[in-house]
């Protein structure tokens, strides 16, 4: 497994026990449920003897979270939902991944849901609880590197449990590392789990410092956790708060949005605010969707329910959909990330990014009724792509405006679309009509992975799989 070059500046030229237990878990592609005990169980005064020790074990915890093919975190958060939605379809045979496309997903699926989506994100739950029990055992740390950690591993936290329940609905809620607890744990309704992300964000935010611990925006500083913060409170119609935390990211003066889109995703990016650092290869949906050359055929094009959604004169069309004319027809594909290439390394997986901020506080302002607020933030991001201001002059108008410029920046992108259908009640409605005869009410979460089901006597399935 590679690690990230900040790694290479620790003193201490040791793995820590928990990094070391990372690898091996990893390798032996072992369930956080599996590893037995007590032999295996994390010894938190050993793990954080100082204070590099804990610094390099919290950097495995992004290491196996970010270098992964496609995984939850590392695209597959983008790839999946948009299948399951409308923006993506498949061009090839895969009967599993095709599956996601016509809403026809089975609870033993092996590749998809299980190794791609449940492990990975449990997995990295696991990890980071580990790490935060360690920051709370140990006595040898100072209190600024206590404090940073903590804030980090509780937003690494948050952002895999956001994940997990906007795939599968209520998801168990682990909290420690204890396999005889985790192993038989039932479902948490997702409104817990919201208050307990808000709970921990709070916090973070409160622990991380303004300025990043590492370079190019690797690690999260408090800034990231206020903007996963605005988007939960969004998605629990808290519009006061939403709004809130948005507006402290935007008026932190640390983002600005790029004025050219070929580098909104760019390494450097002003606009980025969380990105997954990688030191062997670019990302992993540049890789799955950039087509070999200019004249195959794209694995995964852009559907005419997503064309259709760009108005002439939209740049981000022609900047972040790339186009091949296979027999004389142009196929589109993602195009946001634009080196598939391993190396040399120029673009790293973003997070948060600046614009999102901005559509949040415009929803949760025209939500309140400040429809001259919610104007100016659309119009933000609606100048940057080259589009005239929104004509939307009233509640209704408005909040209908952001949601087709949520649909058309933030496309095969973290799964917003799917996120954004279900939150607002219109996946039934808007799939329905768009995915007939594939798409049914059941479609609007995934199944639980069978092999957990069968080894959790407490776990109960989705209706209707």
């Amino acid at each position: 497994m590679t690690q990230f070059n900040l790694i290479k500046n620790i003193k201490n030229p040791f793995w820590t026990i928990l990094t070391i237990e990372i690898l091996l878990i990893n390798f032996s592609c072992k369930k956080f449920v599996e590893i037995a005990a007590p032999a295996t169980q994390i010894e938190s005064v050993k793990v954080f003897a100082d204070n590099d020790a804990a610094i390099s074990a919290a950097l495995g915890v992004y290491s196996d979270m970010g270098v992964s093919y496609l995984n939850i975190c590392t695209g597959g958060m983008t790839l999946y939902p948009a299948l399951t939605a409308d923006e993506l379809v498949f061009t090839s045979t895969n009967a599993e991944i095709l599956s996601f496309q016509n809403n026809s997903i089975i609870a033993d699926d092996g590749i998809g849901i299980y190794s791609r989506l449940w492990t990975p994100g449990y997995r990295s739950i696991f990890y980071a609880n580990s790490v935060l029990e360690g920051v709370t055992n140990s006595t040898k740390l100072t209190d600024s590197v206590r404090n940073q950690i903590e804030g980090e591993m509780l937003v690494v936290r948050a952002l895999n449990y956001f994940c997990l329940t906007n795939l599968f609905g209520d998801v168990p809620l682990e909290l420690g590392t204890d396999y005889r607890i985790n192993s038989i744990m039932p479902r948490t309704p997702v409104s817990q789990i919201y208050s307990q992300l808000i709970t921990d964000l709070l916090k973070a935010k409160s622990l991380l410092k303004e300025d990043y611990p590492s370079t190019l925006k690797a690690r999260p500083n408090k800034w990231t956790a206020a903007a996963l913060l605005a988007r939960i409170y969004l998605y629990q119609k808290d519009w006061v708060d939403a709004e809130a935390q948005a507006s402290s990211v935007i008026n932190s003066n640390k983002y600005s949005l790029e004025s050219d889109l070929n580098n909104v995703f760019s390494q450097s990016s002003n606009e980025t605010i969380w990105q997954f650092a990688n030191d062997n290869s670019n990302t992993s949906e540049a890789e799955a969707f950039i087509p070999y050359s200019p004249t195959d055929m794209p694995d995964y094009t852009i559907t005419n329910f997503l064309l259709s959604a760009f108005e002439n004169g939209d740049q981000r069309m022609s900047k972040w959909l790339g186009e091949n004319i296979v027999n004389g027809l142009a196929y589109y594909y993602p195009y946001k990330y634009k080196v598939s290439a391993y190396t040399p390394i120029s673009e790293f997986y973003v997070v948060l990014r600046l614009a999102e901020q901005y559509l949040i506080r415009a929803e949760a302002r025209a939500q309140q009724g400040n429809i001259d607020g919610a104007k100016s933030d659309l119009n933000i991001i609606r100048s940057r792509a080259g589009l005239a201001n929104t004509t939307a002059n009233n509640q209704d108008s408005m909040l209908l405006a952001i949601s087709h410029e949520r649909r058309v920046e933030l496309f095969c992108e973290w799964g917003h679309r799917w996120c954004d259908l279900k939150r607002t009640g219109n996946a039934d409605i808007i799939l329905g009509e768009e995915k007939s005869p594939n798409w049914q009410p059941m479609d609007s979460v995934y199944p639980i992975p069978a092999y957990e089901i069968q080894n959790n006597p407490f776990l109960v399935q989705n209706a209707g799989y």
